[in-house]
């Protein structure tokens, strides 16, 4: 990492170019503290006025006071007689026939330098740009213009980890790090080269703790060793459980040592409404000492931790979790229901890891038949779904009664659901309803089944249960809170997005916690499917804002999932597929076949294809190809047909649109059958899609489902104007892209049809679209669709790839003399000579 990109500092830079290159003034002080990069500013400003023809002579001032020492390199070659006045006025012009003049740590100058250059400044002999640390108010150069330089933003932080690392970065990463280094570039850089980042699908993440115990920042390694080794042992306590109660910290140490501990600045009041929290004054200083705790004084620190928490009753939320980790992890004896909840919180926050690390401590502490139930839904967050099933079965042999057994029969069932084993998952549920006759059990077994209908793609299955279960209990909040996440889910797929956003905010208005995140994230796509995108970008984007680093990611990482089809569908590519990748790589998910990747891997085929990379998007469509089991339908099929588009096959794309359009209103997902269908009427199918379209809006709640139809029977009618008003509908629903797309068709056919005027008015609303499409490439977009047959438009874009008349031949099951007679068609249609020509018309 040897090259460090100065970002952030596009107008300090001109600032200073300018006053060197005597533009501006003839003196400049840049201020700042130590590390935060004026020494590498000044470089880079030195460069550019070079490069204008500016010589700029540079001095470094430096402790130790020798006279005139740092412009030694710059004095005449003869000394003059010891005189000082001589000697400076001599020095000066010497130095002002050399161009601008940067004085680095100004501030160190000795006595006669500084005389040097305050002669300098004050005739005005040559530009004079200073660098001093911090404020420098009290000296001589106050009274000269000042440039302070302020730590790095989180949107600098960002760019700069972008550079350096070469892609896409963890959303949270920057913010984390600048958290770290407090925006100052210097101690950013040393955490960046500390720091081992791991890329994942595209997303460079760090994946474990900045520190280990070899690599602290000089800085950090000294402050921390000069710590009595009390002091030091009391600091490991608190970053072990920062923030932490005044209360708990005054009880676990000495007077003493906390007044030696604030003495050395080490603590930090945080605020809170109800207690007195404190922390260690900087994150740094808590990665550090984790990093370097021994195991022994660790062991100790958490077991008295825990012993005091409890002690004090475990009032802050999450306080059960942490007592249960700190005493795992010291390897003393935990209550089993306390490890069972505390398991119960992380699983809920999305933290498998740490659940199952509890709850195999639960069950080596008592072996009962509730802590391997609950460590029967853990073990195939974490890759040992096998061991799952052979508990599961032996559960159900071990079960006391028959609503246990029942219960160790869902719990088989999710399990097959997840191993994508479709046809085992429902049949073991179907078992398990057989087993008990408990009015409540069987209802529980109802709803799992629900929700099982809709985890299979089957939303006309998951729709009927649920809408039965909810009229025989419409007043039981805890059916309710069970259903409503998938059953949100499952209507507005159906096309009932009122019915769906209805539920979800009735359901929101009663339940909190995990499940109440669950079903924002539900309403999120609900309001989308509606027609309502702006709504549901604020809802994800607020979403995101609110969660932070460590368990949280994971709550990031489904927000993200859900808002990239959100930019998908409003027509932003590129926003969509930054969204999707970082959804994809942090999720703790990989290898389940029952899970929300189905959505995110062909939504991320899609946004490849329309940005151009049909190699990415066809990766993306061979994870899902092979996560996807048998029996399972997926709820998203637009990605594969985009990707054949990008491949230049735009018949294969179209005949895929309207077969899986088919498949989905079979299962009832009558929504995305919509979608998919649509899709084929953009790419050039109108005529064959439209009746289906209008069949499927006249029975759906959602205004974008019945903008489609109207899209498509404008297409397929050639109706400009009625293409005009989809265009401006489209842009009032956000979804930009097909505002585009319909603004450019009906430009092209009321020119064609001689109505100019109305040609232009629909070119400049596409002009005001086109930067918001983040330069997707689509065949609406192109003006080749009107003007071109779909085989001519196949046929030109695989010549456009370089393909051979030979090898479109074959691609395409067409005669050699066809495809040389479509390209002379081609040639005339697009006024143009040769195949050359058509990178720079077809899209894409």
């Amino acid at each position: 990492m040897n090259s460090w990109p100065l970002v952030g500092r596009e107008c300090e830079l001109e600032r200073l170019v300018a006053v060197m290159t005597g533009r501006a003034g003839s003196g400049l002080v840049v201020t700042g503290p130590a590390g935060i990069g004026k020494s590498r500013l000044l470089s880079e400003a030195r460069s550019r006025a070079e490069a204008g023809g500016v010589g700029v002579s540079w001095a470094f001032a430096t402790p130790g006071g020798i006279p005139l020492l740092p412009f030694a390199h710059l004095l005449p070659p003869r000394a003059v007689d010891g005189e000082l006045t001589r000697t400076l006025t001599a020095a000066a012009a010497h130095i002002a026939g050399g161009g601008a003049l940067v004085i680095d740590d100004a501030h160190l100058l000795d006595p006669a330098s500084a005389a040097l250059a305050r002669h300098l400044v004050a005739g005005a002999m040559v530009p004079v740009v200073l660098a001093v640390r911090g404020e420098g108010t009290d000296e001589w150069w106050r009274d000269l213009e000042r440039l302070a330089l302020e730590g790095l933003t989180e949107g600098d932080t960002a760019e700069l980890l972008s550079t350096t690392l070469g892609g896409q970065v963890e959303s949270t990463l920057p913010a984390h790090l600048l958290r770290l280094s407090g925006g100052n570039p210097l101690l950013l850089r040393e955490l960046v080269e500390a720091a081992t980042f791991t890329e994942v699908d595209g997303v460079w993440r760090l994946l474990r703790p900045v520190f280990a115990d070899t690599n602290l920042p000089a800085a950090i390694a000294a402050r921390l060793d000069r710590l009595a080794p009390a002091v030091r042992a009391a600091a490991e306590l608190v970053a072990l459980a920062e923030p932490v109660g005044a209360a708990i910290l005054e009880h676990l140490l000495a007077p003493e040592v906390i007044a030696e501990l604030e003495s050395e600045r080490l603590l930090t009041a945080i605020p809170d409404r109800r207690r007195h929290l404190v922390a260690l004054v900087h994150p740094l200083y808590g990665e550090a000492l984790r990093a370097t705790l021994p195991p022994l004084r660790a062991r100790d620190h958490r077991r008295r931790l825990a012993d005091a928490v409890e002690a004090a009753g475990a009032r802050r939320r999450r306080d059960r979790v942490r007592i249960a980790v700190w005493r795992v992890e010291a390897g003393v004896a935990a209550d089993p229901a306390l490890l069972r909840e505390a398991a119960r919180e992380a699983s809920e926050a999305l933290d498998h890891q740490l659940a199952g690390h509890l709850l195999q401590a639960a069950v080596d502490a008592d072996g009962s038949f509730e802590s391997r139930l609950s460590l029967v839904a853990e073990l195939p967050y974490l890759g040992e779904a096998g061991r799952a099933l052979d508990l599961a079965r032996a559960l159900e042999a071990d079960a006391p009664d028959d609503a246990s057994r029942a219960r160790a029969l869902s719990a088989r069932a999710r399990v097959h659901l997840i191993r994508g084993q479709v046809g085992e998952a429902r049949d073991t549920l179907a078992s398990a309803a057989l087993t008990t006759a408990d009015p409540r059990a069987r209802l529980r077994l109802e709803i799992g089944r629900a929700a099982q209908a809709f985890a299979v793609g089957h939303i006309d299955e998951s729709v009927e249960l649920a809408d039965r279960i909810l009229r025989r209990h419409p007043a039981d909040h805890e059916v309710l809170a069970v259903l409503a996440f998938s059953q949100v889910r499952a209507l507005a797929c159906a096309g009932r997005t009122r019915d769906a956003i209805e539920l979800a905010r009735f359901a929101l208005d009663i339940i909190d916690g995990p499940r109440a995140e669950l079903t924002r994230m539900a309403l999120l796509q609900a309001l989308a499917l509606d027609g309502q995108i702006a709504q549901a970008i604020d809802l994800g984007r607020s979403a995101l804002e609110g969660e932070a680093t460590g368990t949280a990611a994971t709550w990031r990482a489904y927000w993200a999932h859900d808002l990239g089809q959100v930019y998908l569908l409003s027509g932003r590519p590129a926003t969509a597929r930054r969204w999707l990748r970082e959804a994809l790589a942090v999720m703790p998910i990989h290898g389940i076949a029952a899970s929300p990747q189905m959505w995110g891997l062909d939504a991320l085929s899609e946004a490849e294809s329309l940005l151009g990379d049909a190699h990415r998007a066809g990766k993306a469509m061979e994870r899902l190809r092979a996560a996807l089991p048998g029996g399972l339908a997926a709820p998203r099929r637009s990605g594969s047909v985009w990707h054949a588009y990008a491949e230049g096959d735009l018949t294969a794309a179209v005949n895929l649109a309207i077969r899986q359009g088919a498949e989905l209103e079979q299962v009832g997902s009558l929504l995305m059958a919509s979608w998919v269908l649509h899709d084929a009427a953009r790419l050039g199918a109108a005529v064959a899609v439209v009746d289906d379209l209008q069949r499927l809006a006249s029975s759906s709640q959602s205004a974008l489902q019945a903008l489609m139809a109207r899209n498509a029977a404008a297409l397929s009618r050639r109706d400009a104007a009625a293409l005009d008003d989809v265009s401006r509908e489209a842009a009032a629903a956000g979804c930009v892209l097909w505002a585009a797309e319909a603004a450019a068709t009906a430009s092209l056919i009321h020119r064609a049809e001689g109505r100019l005027g109305s040609a232009t008015a629909s070119a400049t609303r596409l002009n005001d679209l086109s930067a918001a499409c983040e330069r997707a490439r689509t065949p609406g977009l192109s003006s080749s669709p009107a003007i071109l047959t779909r085989r001519e438009y196949e046929v030109a874009g695989f010549a456009s790839r370089g393909l051979s008349d030979r090898e479109i031949a074959e691609r395409l099951h067409l005669s050699v003399r066809t495809v040389h007679s479509h390209l002379y068609r081609i040639y005339r249609k697009l006024n143009i000579e040769h195949r050359s020509q058509l990178p720079g018309i077809l899209a894409p």
